[in-house]
């Protein structure tokens, strides 16, 4: 069994009879309601990807599956997990994609020559206390004959999943694992100064490392490669790429060969290239991320413009009486769902403060700020909250500091 890398979340598994199974397939610029950049930029097209036996998608976030591109044979199966709320599987529906592969949590499936298992969330939230938690992402074990790798992209695994995984699978050969930490904190907090956003991107990632020092030995993978979570911010909004809580994956393999305490093979790969499963050998010479030529890069992109910065303004009026009319039908969701939030949300809309969710903490408070033009787009779900704050295109106050992540999940059912 071979893996071959193409840039994030997106790779093919290739088995010993040629069988394809292609990986959350983004490779068209400007995700993320258009400021995510793949980086290094590709050269790899949907056109390239098109011949292969199944695609596996974890979850509806488009540097995963990518909406816009998405363009593949119908015939081709597509993997996904079955665990409700599928808002996955509904979107694809509704794109004419009807040949799916489900598999429930901890369930394997034959496809061809593979053994394949699909998992839901490992935890609700690996770092913080959340109620609602994680709703979407899933990883997947690909298994042929006695070779097993572990695609992970954003479900990390916590301590007890990866204690039950070795204890399942056995021998894991490969894992490929996220380390970055994608959205919108610290450099999207106006709460924090500039020394204190560096401050935080340095935490946030000796967490993420520190994290993957304490589970691998636990999974006990023969080899690790760092995945997902890879990109720049292009456009307006570029100035934030020196805070997020990323950075490139030789960053994250240098820190694991210095402190990780389990014999393991760490290593990167460049687009195109491929890791034997089997052999644990690499093909060809691995090239590390140019750190002055992304600069430059970031440098080029930072004109890009938004689609949302093409519309026309809209009617302030309309667009107040629109906020609060999905204020109302959020608060409903809430009260349904009997969902006890931290944090009272405020949104900022022409000078005024207007309060979207009521929090039992009275002196927690989130504030939020957001281009009209886009917040016009996700009242008419055209955009989406949930995508507008990974893309690092809505500002937020904390008052205090504090994490609260499920007032974060409850906005994205923010609109009419």
């Amino acid at each position: 069994m071979k893996f071959e890398f193409i840039s994030n979340a997106c790779g093919i598994f290739y088995g010993s009879k040629k069988t394809k199974i292609l990986c959350d397939p983004w490779v068209v610029n400007k995700v993320f309601e258009g400021s995510w950049f793949n980086y290094p930029p590709l050269k790899t097209k949907i056109k390239d990807l098109q011949k292969v036996d199944a695609i596996y998608l974890s979850h509806i976030h488009p540097d995963h599956y990518d909406e816009r591109n998405f363009d593949f044979p119908k015939e081709v199966p597509i993997i996904i997990l079955d665990e409700g709320p599928n808002f996955l599987k509904k979107n694809l529906i509704k794109k004419g994609y009807n040949n799916f592969i489900e598999i429930k949590n901890n369930e394997t499936k034959s496809f061809k020559e593979f053994e394949l298992t699909l998992y839901k969330p490992f935890t609700k939230h690996i770092y913080e206390e959340s109620l609602l938690g994680n709703l979407i992402d899933s990883a997947l074990v690909v298994k042929e004959d006695d070779i097993v790798a572990i695609n992970f992209n954003d479900n990390t695994p916590d301590a007890k999943a990866c204690v039950e995984l070795n204890k399942k699978f056995g021998t894991i050969n490969l894992a490929l694992m996220n380390y970055n930490a994608a959205g919108p904190y610290p450099s999207c907090f106006d709460n924090l100064s500039e020394n204190n956003k560096k401050n935080e991107h340095d935490r946030i990632l000796k967490r993420n490392f520190d994290h993957l020092c304490e589970t691998i030995p636990l999974l006990k993978p023969k080899a690790v490669m760092p995945f997902a979570g890879a990109y720049v911010i292009g456009g307006k909004n570029y100035k934030k790429n020196d805070y997020l809580g990323t950075t490139t994956w030789d960053v994250c393999a240098d820190y694991l060969e210095k402190n990780l305490n389990f014999e393991t093979k760490i290593f990167c790969l460049n687009e195109n290239q491929i890791f034997d499963i089997s052999s644990l050998k690499r093909e060809g010479n691995y090239q590390k991320v140019n750190i002055e030529k992304m600069k430059n890069y970031i440098e080029k992109i930072k004109t890009e413009k938004y689609d949302y910065e093409l519309d026309e303004f809209p009617c302030l009026e309309k667009l107040e009486e629109d906020v609060k009319l999905a204020r109302v039908k959020l608060k409903e969701r809430t009260n349904k769902y009997k969902i006890n939030l931290k944090s009272n949300v405020y949104l900022e809309f022409n000078g005024k403060k207007i309060k979207i969710l009521d929090g039992i903490e009275k002196n927690q408070n989130l504030f939020c700020s957001l281009d009209n033009r886009l917040l016009r787009r996700i009242l008419d779900k055209k955009s989406h909250w949930n995508n507008a704050e990974i893309g690092t295109h809505i500002s937020f106050r904390r008052e205090p500091n504090k994490m609260d992540p499920d007032v974060h999940t409850m906005m994205s059912f923010f609109h009419i």
